[in-house]
């Protein structure tokens, strides 16, 4: 069966370090993402910036701006929407972070999306 298992709500604290983790497509290809919580819900994303194949996070799980409004890649400054993923300014050229399909129950959030799977941690 396969991993849909993303990780705990209790490590995501609302504007603060994101939750990284690697999902796998149907072809094999292996993509790093990540979990956030904003607005009091959970949202999430492939962890690559709209303007060029590069992380987001400054520091592992470092994604929000000083403020906790926005999505910040540290290495151009472009910024995001964090609950669309939509390009806010900078370097992105309008295109946006790519969402991911999850869900929360039992305090765990899941990932929704039928063509990807997670990557078990070793």
């Amino acid at each position: 069966m396969p991993n849909k298992r993303i990780g705990s709500t209790e490590s995501l604290q609302e504007g603060g370090k994101g939750l990284r983790f690697d999902v796998r497509s149907a072809n094999g290809e292996v993509m790093p993402a990540f979990a956030i919580h904003y607005d009091y819900q959970y949202f999430a994303y492939l962890n690559k910036c709209g303007h060029i194949a590069v992380q987001l996070d400054y520091m592992p799980g470092e994604f929000f701006s000083d403020d906790g409004e926005s999505l910040v890649c540290a290495t151009h400054g472009a910024e995001y929407a964090p609950d669309t993923g939509a390009c806010q300014g900078g370097p992105c050229y309008g295109v946006g972070l790519e969402p991911l399909e999850i869900s929360q129950s039992d305090g765990q959030l899941f990932l929704e999306n039928e063509d990807l799977d997670i990557v078990e941690k070793k």
